[in-house]
């Protein structure tokens, strides 16, 4: 009996944790999940009415991914922009400014590595620190001596201090990996595929009712 009391509190207890989310996209969705960041990780799918999205009990004040699938193909990926740690930012940092984007350009892309293609598709922060949402792509001679096509998706953390940009060493973190056969098979699996802030790192409180209205640039980057 008193075991049966306890599943029942902590299955109530459970229930209360909970809030809504929905989300409206900027066209028909076809489909929707949301994902926690927790090990291992949890999946629930989304109840579709036109261009919006609800999530019902969603996890109260855990992180949540969202991934939507759009009727016209796009899919819409949640990616959790916030810094590797806990420790705040320098309240006093500064926005990030255009020659601070530039420093980090020249990180990614002007020092060589295995990756042919390094570009950045998001960036935030200010000038104390800064994220960045990396795509790495090879697929010159690797590919072309009947190797795999190799497609990564990164977060990079960067840090201002000594007068200059650096990359935060073994904190990179992998948010997508895949290897490509053909070119049709990588541009099927990437040329719909829009990366969304937005829908990243997403937390409900506790009988919350939160609602997020998608909105994408005109332009992202795009390898060519």
């Amino acid at each position: 009996m008193f075991a049966r009391t306890l599943l029942i509190l902590l299955l109530c207890t459970a229930a209360m944790r909970a809030g809504t989310l929905t989300v409206i996209a900027p066209s028909a969705i076809e489909s929707g999940t949301v994902t926690t960041a927790a090990k291992p990780p949890t999946t629930t799918d989304a109840k579709v009415n036109g261009p919006a999205a609800t999530f019902a009990n969603s996890p109260a004040d855990a992180s949540l991914s969202v991934q939507l699938k759009l009727k016209d193909g796009t899919t819409l990926q949640g990616v959790d922009m916030s810094w590797y740690n806990d420790t705040p930012s320098k309240p006093d940092a500064g926005e990030l400014l255009a020659d601070d984007r530039e420093a980090i350009r020249a990180i990614v892309q002007d020092v060589p590595s295995f990756y042919n293609k390094s570009d950045i598709l998001l960036l935030q922060g200010d000038h104390d620190r800064a994220v960045a949402l990396v795509q790495l792509v090879r697929d010159s001679d690797f590919y072309s001596a009947g190797g795999n096509m190799v497609w990564r998706i990164e977060l990079y953390y960067f840090k201002f201090q000594y007068g200059g940009w650096e990359k935060v060493q073994q904190q990179n973190k992998i948010v997508r990996r895949e290897r490509f056969k053909t070119m049709n098979e990588y541009k099927e699996a990437t040329d719909k595929l829009k990366w969304v802030e937005q829908l990243g790192g997403v937390r409900v409180g506790n009988d919350e009712v939160k609602t997020i209205e998608v909105t994408l640039p005109d332009t992202e980057p795009k390898p060519e």
